[in-house]
């Protein structure tokens, strides 16, 4: 339903202009020159569509993202379809949350359109495919002149996550997004990669979209928290490999696992794999098939992954693709070594081209397995890849946001 509205609107729209021309040779980075709305510059109102206050790396960024924002004094509100999910704790007091009355995305677009229009915001910002598609619907259902600037945040790999996304309505999605993204007053991607990906195989002008710097992963509490673990004795598990992230096929833990067979009988360790997902039933079987049931373990979620990371001796990712890679940076700030793949987009950029950490080919488990044994053998230089972590915090996506959007 959702993408045959939006087909129709397709039909019949005129063409209208972004309120946002930027210097094409100045497109990556915090420092573009972006044309002011002399309105929205004097009083900015930023609200976010979050899908649901539930979900992964994406939903919790962008409320982490919108918290620093409205530390700034930039009144800042969260729309979504489900305001009690468990990612409402995270929403800082100063965030006012407005429930749109909608039970999915495909049936959400006249109450985005409302909540818009009661609401006012100078900007509307929104992340992943199926609801940036809903939020563009919604705000062309708006005459022209009270629209909201638009700004899309993409937030994967556009190319591959078209076809293996672990959701169908994102999927969907993207058949539609060089549409899309080309008529939003801007488009944030975390990676240098998926902005050239937007550029090259969905249309997308190379003037309408920017790289953020920054992502909001490191909240000040847990920057605070870190600090204090700098001073405390190292309480780490020597063999200790642990994996985090969703239990689905893009994560390729299948892999992990056959790499740490080739592994354990030579290199002392264990792994333990954290989150949840539909590929519990083949991880657990292929790891009985191995053999393994002793030396990896299947944690399920968590809210707190720090509490892993600070005792892992390596942080080990096994993706087929990546929007960034979030829990490369949670690693890198606790000072955990890193191994991963080098899989589009977000490692390379993280982990500077394998300067902070090991980076092996796509679905290789002995090359993963060799890297792994490496890393354990090798000192790590934690206060580097701690250093290395700090432009990830809330806070600077804050300033890098505000500089994008001109709204200091």
């Amino acid at each position: 339903m959702l993408l045959a509205c939006t087909v129709r609107m397709m039909l019949y729209e005129t063409n209208l202009k972004s309120t946002f021309h930027a210097n094409p040779d100045r497109a990556n980075g915090c420092v573009e020159d972006i044309a002011r709305n002399d309105a929205a510059v004097a009083q900015p109102h930023v609200a976010f569509f979050i899908r649901a206050l539930d979900g992964g790396g994406a939903q919790r960024d962008a409320i982490l993202l919108a918290n620093s924002l409205s530390e700034t004094g930039i009144r800042v509100s969260i729309l979504t379809l489900l305001p009690e999910g468990r990612l409402r704790r995270l929403v800082a007091d100063g965030v006012t949350v407005h429930h749109v009355r909608a039970k999915r995305l495909a049936t959400a677009i006249i109450a985005l359109r409302n909540a818009i229009r009661e609401l006012k915001p100078t900007v509307l910002l929104s992340s992943e495919a199926a609801a940036n598609l809903a939020a563009f619907a919604a705000v062309r259902l708006l005459p022209a002149k009270t629209q909201p600037r638009l700004v899309l945040r993409e937030v994967t790999a556009p190319s591959i996550a078209k076809d293996l996304d672990p959701y169908l309505q994102n999927r969907l999605a993207f058949r539609l997004a060089g549409y899309v993204y080309s008529r939003a007053s801007r488009v944030l991607t975390l990676t240098d990669g998926a902005r050239r990906d937007l550029i090259v195989n969905f249309g997308v002008p190379a003037e309408r979209i920017s790289v953020m710097t920054s992502n909001a992963v490191i909240d000040p509490p847990t920057v605070a928290r870190l600090a204090l673990g700098e001073t405390a004795a190292e309480k780490r598990e020597k063999g200790l490999l642990l994996a985090i992230g969703r239990l689905s096929p893009e994560k390729d833990h299948l892999t992990l696992i056959e790499a740490f067979a080739g592994l354990h009988l030579r290199t002392p360790a264990r792994l333990v794999i954290v989150g949840e997902g539909p590929m519990r039933p083949a991880l657990e079987a292929s790891i009985a098939r191995l053999g393994l049931e002793d030396r990896i373990t299947l944690a399920g979620a968590t809210n707190d992954p720090f509490e892993w990371l600070l005792k892992a001796d390596v942080l080990v990712s096994s993706s087929k693709f990546e929007g960034l890679g979030n829990v490369l940076i949670e690693a890198l700030a606790c000072g955990t070594a890193v191994v991963s793949t080098d899989c589009p987009y977000g490692p390379r950029e993280v982990l500077e081209g394998g300067r902070l950490g090991r980076l092996v080919p796509v679905g290789d488990p002995k090359a993963l397995s060799d890297a792994i044994a490496l890393a354990l053998t090798t000192p790590t230089d934690r206060a580097a890849l701690r250093h290395a972590a700090e432009k990830h915090t809330a806070r600077q996506a804050a300033r890098c946001l505000i500089t994008n959007l001109q709204l200091g």
